[in-house]
């Protein structure tokens, strides 16, 4: 069962008001009625089942009366440093990455990304971004979103990200290119994971030649051709089997 997000501190046994977009979603989409029990979750991460007292048009009241279970984190810290692809498939790397457990997502405007995507309205898209993955999480029941940030291009990013030894960039060939498959046990202990992926129209060979002068290492992931949306999710997915928790 989903969750619903209280901005303040929580306690059991006391009756506190929920108002705006969630007090909204509780009594309208979803159709609760006094005396549902609903989860509900505060700002600290500290997350309860609910009843549901009553309601009006802008507001409800709720009373937090047990402690609810939290899925624990993943054990993987994995960043995507995403070049934007167009907006639908972005909106799938946000929602699967999200909750396979990515730790943090960075944007940045590739040389072949779709220029549908302004600088100058960058707190916009971020709201954005971040609505989707909040409630993405909420679906399934991760306590906190991902990071999200938004580089102009991937020179900014690789200047502004710490260093991460274990970063990778998805490439269909290269000669020295790495198997996940037969990464050493050394890398095995390793909990931290960066990987770069290219837009629909793939990386400009500029953005290649920056992200392994800066250390980033290719990785290739078989002979078939992904979409943007799809080599995140499979990545992602790869690194989680391989070390993290599934």
């Amino acid at each position: 069962m989903s969750y619903f997000i209280f901005d303040g501190v929580l306690n059991l046994g006391k009756q506190y008001e929920l108002k705006g977009e969630e007090s909204r979603h509780l009594t309208k989409s979803r159709r609760l009625k006094p005396g549902a029990i609903f989860k509900i979750q505060d700002k600290e991460g500290k997350r309860f089942e609910a009843i549901l007292k009553s309601f009006d048009q802008n507001s409800l009241l709720f009373i937090p009366q047990k402690p609810a279970s939290i899925p624990p984190a993943s054990s993987l810290r994995i960043e995507i440093l995403q070049a934007l692809p167009k907006q639908k498939a972005l909106d799938f790397i946000l929602q699967k990455t999200t909750e396979l457990g990515v730790s943090q997502l960075d944007v940045f405007c590739g040389k072949h990304s779709p220029n549908i995507f302004r600088i100058s309205e960058k707190n916009r898209h971020l709201k954005r971004w971040q609505r989707i993955v909040s409630e993405a999480s909420k679906q399934c029941e991760r306590q906190f979103p991902p990071a999200i940030n938004f580089h102009n291009d991937i020179s900014a990013a690789l200047k502004t990200l710490p260093e991460c030894p274990n970063s990778w960039i998805l490439v269909t060939e290269a000669a020295d290119a790495v198997s996940w498959k037969k990464i050493t046990s050394s890398v095995n202990l390793v909990k931290h994971h960066r990987v770069l992926i290219g837009p629909e129209g793939g990386f400009h060979r500029d953005e290649i030649k920056m992200s392994l002068q800066s250390g980033i290492r290719p990785v290739n992931l078989g002979p078939r051709i992904m979409r943007s949306e799809t080599a995140a999710m499979t990545a992602v997915s790869i690194l989680q089997f391989l070390l993290g928790d599934l």
